[in-house]
């Protein structure tokens, strides 16, 4: 009866999210287990142990320099939307999407004088459709075309399908 009820709203109280609008470091405050970042809470003597909760909120990490590597979103734990990361002397890297905590979408990365070193697109963390790779200067030097699953797995062996996701389909290079 009444002493449930008491029971019910004690264990409502550990949620096991916690949301953030301030951005963590994801080296010092965050903590990555079991494919999720997490936040250490105090120590529960309830549960005898450190309690983490799943991460949702800003986030970033930075070189050992204080430089910013890395910085985007996570959520329920996974990066998610748009990341951006720099090199250690502070110049863009790259800037892509994620989902779930897998590239997903349009991806560029950028050599250190701000010219673009490769564009393509990411579905689940494997490249897909084209892939277009420049040198310093601009230049196009290398273009790429993946595989691309868009096959219906349901009418053929889950082995076959998919398989050459994420693999070159063809390749070309530029002089």
């Amino acid at each position: 009866g009444d002493n449930m009820k008491k029971i019910f709203i004690f264990f409502t109280l550990f949620v096991i999210s916690c949301t953030s609008e301030v951005p963590h470091n994801m080296e010092g405050e965050l903590a990555f287990r079991s494919d999720r970042w997490m936040k250490g809470s105090e120590w529960s003597w309830f549960w005898y142990s450190f309690q983490y909760k799943v991460y949702n909120g800003p986030a970033y990490s930075n070189h050992k320099n204080g430089e910013r590597k890395e910085k985007g979103d996570i959520v329920n734990g996974a990066k998610s939307g748009l990341w951006s990361g720099w090199d250690e002397k502070g110049n863009l890297k790259y800037k892509g999407s994620y989902f779930e905590g897998n590239e997903d979408g349009e991806w560029k990365g950028y050599y250190a004088n701000g010219k673009v070193k490769y564009e393509g697109e990411y579905k689940n963390g494997k490249q897909i459709e084209t892939w277009k790779y420049y040198n310093k200067r601009g230049k196009m030097t290398t273009e790429e075309v993946y595989y691309t699953c868009d096959e219906d797995c349901s009418k053929r062996p889950i082995t076959d399908c998919c398989r050459n996701e994420g693999k070159v389909k063809k390749s070309k290079d530029f002089k």
